[in-house]
């Protein structure tokens, strides 16, 4: 018979057996061994991050070794027409007087440039690596207006001399070796000059931040002394490759660039942002206008350096999910992604009546570690979405079936199943959703606190088996 006292048994995990209560085995005591466990836990982190990081660098590596095949980043800078010439002048006095020779530059740019072309975009592989590569087929055309008055005077006070048949028409290009035929100088619409190689009186340096697979260079054609010195138009077709992004350098003093591409992901890049631009699945159209006084260069400059290196526009090919960035950065938050689920497993713990050992909380960690090798090995192969499918599904069916058996409770089980695919998702969103990154984390942080206080709100955290205030007055 039952007792009329006997009161209803509210163990969510029923059939557990009573635990017996000490200092010890009491909930706050077992915080110090999870939270060693959770601390000692970063130290396969962090070689599973240096994993990703030398994954990382072979990829680099591999794109470097494509790119110096096919072509790296390429550069579009100019057209330019540089003309040498010399002041001839004396210096020095009495014995000391000597004739010197001063060897000048002068750039002049178009008064009207205008850059129009499509990029074709695709992906080379090699070996499980790929890179975005592209062929272009550009056209730069415009034209010259005649030098200004006052261009050739002298510092010195000496003698102007132009060589004739010195003046050439440059042009920059960050890696000549990709280009894809002969390049050929359409003048006033009727005479056609041939390139050659190199920059002729000026000289290119590197653009910061741009990596290249060559030392930039050019190409230059000549223009003859009638034609430059009265101003002419200008038509240059220009075919090649390159690979992961492209630049184009605002040379005329009005200058117009139109772009467009088959690729759906681009990146606009540079010291000017396109001010019309359409994206699509199919690719992208992008246009850039740029004035003159928005350049901040004159109309002639005397250097014997490529101008606006420093001024360029273009777009990046940007691949859709760089993995090994968004694992590396996803690493970030082990430390409070195995925290929350030592949080779960500690509160289906404290509300069963079986112990679960600090070796199995390792053993629970240890597979949320493998968890991040999975990814990056199932990414390399069949992509980031697929492969954070195929980790996070085997992850959270290892230990909720790990737990729930370790508990005893099919109910624990499928609560931690619930728990772990929650936080994957969470984490999921967490590297999708960058910008958001910080007020997703902050919700979630909330939540799982106030979850945990809320569940754990009748635990006796000493251990001496007192009852809670509120229980007491239930049953009082």
């Amino acid at each position: 018979m039952t007792s009329d006292t006997e009161t209803p048994s509210s163990d969510p995990f029923p059939g557990s057996p009573a635990r017996p209560f000490s200092f010890l085995n009491s909930p706050a005591v077992k915080f110090v061994p999870i939270g060693f466990v959770t601390v000692m836990l970063m130290i396969p982190s962090t070689f599973v991050w240096v994993l990703v990081e030398e994954r990382a660098d072979r990829a680099r590596e591999v794109s470097r070794d494509i790119a110096s095949s096919w072509g790296g980043t390429q550069e579009i800078n100019g057209p330019y027409l540089v003309v040498p010439f010399t002041e001839t002048y004396d210096a020095g006095l009495g014995d000391k007087r000597e004739t010197v020779i001063d060897r000048r530059t002068v750039v002049l740019f178009p008064q009207k440039l205008e850059v129009s072309g499509n990029v074709s975009v695709e992906e080379r592989k090699k070996s499980i690596y790929s890179l975005p590569v592209y062929h272009g087929s550009l056209n730069l055309s415009g034209r010259f207006s005649a030098p200004p008055d006052g261009m050739f005077e002298p510092r010195h006070g000496g003698t102007i001399d132009i060589p004739a048949g010195k003046a050439v028409l440059v042009i920059g290009i960050g890696d000549v070796r990709a280009l894809r035929s002969e390049v050929t100088l359409g003048l006033d619409g009727n005479e056609t000059v041939s390139f050659e190689p190199g920059l002729g009186p000026l000289s290119m340096t590197p653009t910061p931040g741009v990596h290249q697979t060559a030392t930039p260079s050019g190409i230059n054609a000549q223009v003859a002394p009638l034609q430059w010195r009265k101003g002419f138009s200008f038509n240059i077709p220009l075919q090649l490759n390159g690979s992961t992004a492209i630049h184009v350098a605002p040379a005329g003093q009005t200058t117009k660039v139109a772009m467009t591409s088959n690729w759906p992901h681009p990146g606009f890049t540079g010291a000017f942002l396109p001010e019309s631009r359409k994206i699509s699945a199919q690719g992208f159209e992008a246009v850039w206008t740029i004035p003159y006084l928005a350049r901040g260069i004159p109309k002639v400059l005397e250097t014997n350096q490529v101008p606006l290196q420093d001024k360029l526009l273009g777009v990046k090919f940007v691949e859709p999910v760089n993995f090994y960035q968004t694992i590396s950065r996803s690493m970030k938050y082990a430390i409070g992604f195995i925290s929350l689920s030592f949080l779960a497993v500690f509160v289906l713990e404290m509300r069963s009546g079986w112990r679960f050992h600090w070796i199995q909380y390792g053993l629970v960690g240890l597979a949320l570690i493998i968890f991040y090798v999975m990814l990056l090995a199932f990414a390399e192969h069949f992509g980031y979405g697929p492969a954070y499918l195929i980790a996070a599904g085997a992850a959270t069916l290892l230990n909720a079936a790990y737990i729930g058996s370790s508990l005893r409770s099919r109910t624990a089980g499928l609560v931690m199943t619930v728990v772990l695919a929650s936080i994957f998702g969470v984490l999921y969103a967490l590297m999708r959703e960058q910008d958001f990154a910080l007020l997703i984390g902050s919700v979630i942080a909330f939540v799982a606190l106030a979850v945990t206080m809320y569940v754990t709100r009748s635990i006796d955290w000493t251990g001496r088996g007192e009852r809670h205030p509120s229980a007491a007055m239930e049953h009082g």
